[in-house]
Order: structure tokens, then sequence, then C-alpha cells
């Protein structure tokens, strides 16, 4: 393995690895050097540290873990499929922007690309082939989000991102529910699902087990399967999928087994373990050549919002910053992944739309020619 980015989950993915005697880490890489020094006594002689995440490729991986948040990297992973070399993203925003495309890509060089194994996505992705195996419609699926404050920004949460390791904006990302919007935007980009609204309803439930009784399923299945959220339930960490069957029999037996009389069941799976499952989506690569989860289709994208009142000629700070929060909606608005370093042409009230006609892009930069490759695949 290589590992990009070895932050929270890149780091713990290094000192994880060391412990399997058929896994080795022959690369790491980091824009900053003080990231090496939590993670040196994990590595040995041989591997290769550097700064430049494109020297990594030169130790030939089986497999390139990218782990950095940032959506630049759609070169290095672009090269590494060019290379022959299997890639897991466990960077669900470049996963979700560039997801598409850059499946498309490893399909035709005979390569795995896959979202991660351990993060939401990758398990709700693993429930749903697990439901849909014992004959179950999948419904919805869902994930359940402890705190959320679509205002959050880097010094509102310092003091949280401090004690949980994580950077300022990836912190305010997971706190203002853009992160969430992005997780799901995988899921149903995935597995061709729908929403019943922008943004999702997200209603306030004690467990879990509540949300057989706050959405509407029947819609949920006129949509073909939808993506939502429940806020604050017990356990926390927990994701959850609704199957349906109508089968007399599955229904007795459902009961026996203490599941409920049906027609809607919840599957739930009290925990997601992020880079504690990574090794799983490595051999699920090496030994079968399948991916965890791919973006097939861009049915649903994280849109922009105002996070607060914003002037005209405002350069937008993009995802986790002061200035925008992303939520879940059809295609075909300005992706918030794109928005960073953008100009404000009007100004905009909190909570507003930000469109494209709204903000003036660097159409030259290397992230909207990859996006206009993208935009062809789908015409």
């Amino acid at each position: 393995m290589a590992v990009v980015g070895i932050g929270a989950i890149g780091g713990g993915l290094v000192s994880l690895l060391r412990r399997f005697d058929d896994m080795e880490v022959v690369a790491v890489a980091d824009r900053s050097v003080d990231a090496f020094n939590r993670i040196m006594p994990y590595l040995s002689k041989d591997t290769l540290t550097t700064t430049d995440p494109l020297k990594v490729l030169l130790r030939k991986p089986d497999v390139l873990v990218e782990a950095t948040g940032s959506l630049e990297t759609a070169i290095l992973v672009s090269r590494a499929i060019d290379e022959k070399i299997h890639v897991i993203l466990v960077n669900s925003e470049l996963d979700q922007i560039f997801g598409l495309l850059l499946s498309r890509h490893a399909i035709a060089n005979g390569v795995v690309l896959t979202s991660d194994a351990g993060d939401q996505p990758g398990v709700l992705a693993r429930l749903i082939e697990d439901v849909s195996g014992m004959g179950f419609e999948v419904v919805m699926a869902g994930n359940n989000k402890g705190f959320l404050d679509r205002y959050a920004n880097p010094q509102s949460i310092e003091k949280e991102a401090a004690k949980r390791h994580l950077s300022l904006k990836q912190c305010a990302a997971y706190t203002d529910g853009t992160k969430l919007a992005i997780e799901m935007a995988l899921v149903a980009n995935g597995f061709g699902y729908d929403i019943f609204r922008t943004g999702m309803i997200g209603p306030t439930v004690e467990n879990v087990e509540d949300a057989l009784h706050v959405f509407d399923f029947s819609m949920a299945r006129q949509l073909g399967g939808a993506v939502d959220y429940v806020l604050g339930a017990r356990p926390g960490g927990s994701v959850f999928i609704i199957g349906y069957s109508d089968d007399a029999e599955i229904r007795f037996y459902m009961d026996y087994y203490k599941m409920g009389s049906g027609p809607y069941y919840l599957f739930m799976r009290p925990y997601h373990l992020c880079h504690f499952e990574t090794p799983y989506a490595i051999r699920r690569i090496m030994e079968h050549r399948k991916p965890i989860l791919v973006q097939r289709k861009r049915v649903l994208e994280v849109g922009c919002r105002a996070k607060t009142d914003l002037r005209a000629g405002t350069k937008l700070d993009g995802i986790g910053g002061y200035h925008l929060y992303g939520l879940l909606e059809k295609v075909g608005g300005l992706p918030i992944g794109l928005a960073e370093g953008a100009v404000l042409l009007k100004p905009k009230k909190r909570d507003e739309t930000i469109s494209w006609d709204d903000v003036e892009l660097p159409h030259e930069a290397p992230l909207m020619s990859l996006w206009r490759q993208q935009a062809s695949l789908e015409d």
C-alpha cells in the first residue's frame, strides 16, 4: 500500500496495517512534515516518506489509499490508475465530485477504484448488499447524525476539532452537515436512490429503531429507494437500511426472529469504524477485484447555501469554511466542492442558494477541466 494523507484517518491506517503480515506500507505522503512525526514509529526503514504525493507511485504499490480530503489529488488518482494501481478513496469529497469520471477510467484500465469500507457510505453499501441478498427490496439507506449546526465555522468548533484530532475545516464540515450530504450523495449515486426533499428530512429521534415510524416508505418505494438521516439517535455512529417484503412466508419468519411484523424492516449496524475497516476493502480488491461502492450515475449533488450574509465580490472559501454549507439536492446546481475560490457576483442572504450564475469561476483551472470531462460522460 501507499497512503497519501496521514492525518487522523490515514495515520491511523498506517499504524493498523503494521499488524498484518500480508500487507506492507511502502510509501506515505503528506503536505505537512509534522504529520510524519506521529507515524514514524509505525514505518519500516524502507518506507518512502515524501511531501510530494506523486512520488509514492515510484514504489509501484498494489493499492493507493487516498485520504487527504483534497480535490486536487484527482490528478494523482488518475495517474495511479494509468499505472494499473487500484485506488481506495478515503476522501468522500473527491469521491463524490469526480468518482464517476475516475471509476470509468479505472474500468477502462482494468483496475478497481472504490469508496472505503469503513466510512458511512461504504458500510451502507455493504448493508445494502446484505439486505438485498436476503431477498428484501431496499427502500431506504439511512445515516445517524449526532449533532447538526448549519452555521458552524472553523472558529466556533476549534475546541471540538482539537479534542478529536481533526483539522478545523474538516470538523466544521462534519458539524454543518456538508459531510453528511456528501456521504448520502455517494450512496444515492451508487445505487440510483433519490431524496424525499431538498436537504433531506432528518427527524430527531431517540433511537435508530424509531426511523421505522418517521418516514414515508411508500413514497421511498415510488422513488426507487431514498436516502435520509435521523438526528441525535442512539446508538451513536450507527447506520441503517429499511428493507421491504410483503411475502407472507418471509414476514412469518421475520416476526419469529424478532424483527417485527413488517412489511418494512430496519437493519441497523451500530458502528462504523473508518480506517479499522479499510483492510476489508483492500482484501476485497486483491482477492475478488470488487469495489465496495462506486459512483454509477449522478442522481444527486451537494449544492451550496450561504452560511452567513455574503457581499458581492466575496471570494468563497469552500467546504468547512466560513461562507458555505452543503445541502443534498437534485443535480444541476453548483457543487460545493467546486465553489472554493469562486468570486460571488451578487450579495446573498444566509441560507440562500448559490448557483453557477451567481459566481465567477476560474474556468481554466484543472478541476473545471475534469468537471467538463465528467459532464460529457452523461450527455
